[in-house]
Formats: structure tokens, C-alpha cells, sequence
């Protein structure tokens, strides 16, 4: 486990980049292509999003959740810990407000309302992650 947590850790800065650039192009490109996209192709289309966009993104988000705990468990320095936060907040809005709104768009088709509260909160995410970004470059 020590291997994969110094992998981890060598790692980060490139770990934040690429999360980085994932949540920036779900902010600019993904999420609002769901306003475009006709009521009657929504559900094919979002069902498949979802199916796809977790092999890419949930690697990334356990492998800072794992690098950033265990810095601050060998480090515990305040940068560390304010990485830590900022991965568990994104963590927080991506599981209690981000996943309930695509269930619901699984559950009940396209809905603007809904589409504009992923949109509106995945800028909580972004924030988040350009953060834990800024933290990893400063730590590098």
C-alpha cells in the first residue's frame, strides 16, 4: 500500500491537472449540451454519459481522495489540509447535490430546471478542484 500511496503522491500535481480538465470540460461543454439535446434522445444519451464519464472520473477523484488523506496523515501540514478539504467538499457536492440531480434526470427525463441546478452547482465543483489544482502546484 506504501507503493501505491507514493505513486500517488508523486503524482498529484498530474492527478489535479487531469481533474481538472475533466470537471472544466463537463462545465463548459458537457452539461450544457444537455439544454441541446431533444427531450426524446435525453434519457439514451444521458444514461449513456453516465455509464462512460464514471470510468473516467471516479479513478481520479478515489486516487486525490487517497494521496490527499495520506499527506496530511505524513505531513499535516496546512496546505495539505486545505487539500484535503477541497477534495471533500468536491467529494460532498458531487455525491449529495450532483448524483441525486442525474438520478433524477434518469428517473424522470430532461428537465431544464435540473439541468441548470448541475450546471449552477458543478461551478461549486470546479471551484473545489481548481483549488486542490492551485494547492498541488504550490506543494509541488
Amino acid at each position: 500500500m506504501i507503493l501505491v500511496l507514493e505513486f500517488l503522491h508523486e503524482h498529484a500535481l498530474s492527478i489535479d491537472f487531469a481533474m481538472f480538465i475533466l470537471i472544466g470540460l463537463v462545465q463548459v461543454i458537457v452539461y450544457p449540451v444537455f439544454r441541446e439535446i431533444p427531450s426524446d434522445r435525453f434519457a439514451k444519451w444521458h444514461s449513456r454519459y453516465c455509464n462512460q464519464i464514471g470510468w473516467f472520473v471516479l479513478p481520479l477523484m478515489i486516487a486525490q481522495l487517497l494521496d490527499s488523506a495520506s499527506t496530511c496523515f505524513f505531513i499535516a501540514d496546512d496546505l495539505s489540509w486545505a487539500r484535503l478539504l477541497c477534495v471533500l467538499f468536491a467529494w460532498a457536492v458531487t455525491f449529495l447535490i450532483s448524483a441525486p440531480c442525474h438520478r433524477r434526470l434518469a428517473r424522470e427525463g430532461k428537465t431544464d430546471a435540473v439541468v441548470d441546478r448541475l450546471i449552477r452547482t458543478n461551478l461549486w465543483r470546479l471551484v473545489a478542484w481548481v483549488g486542490v489544482l492551485i494547492i498541488s502546484w504550490l506543494q509541488y
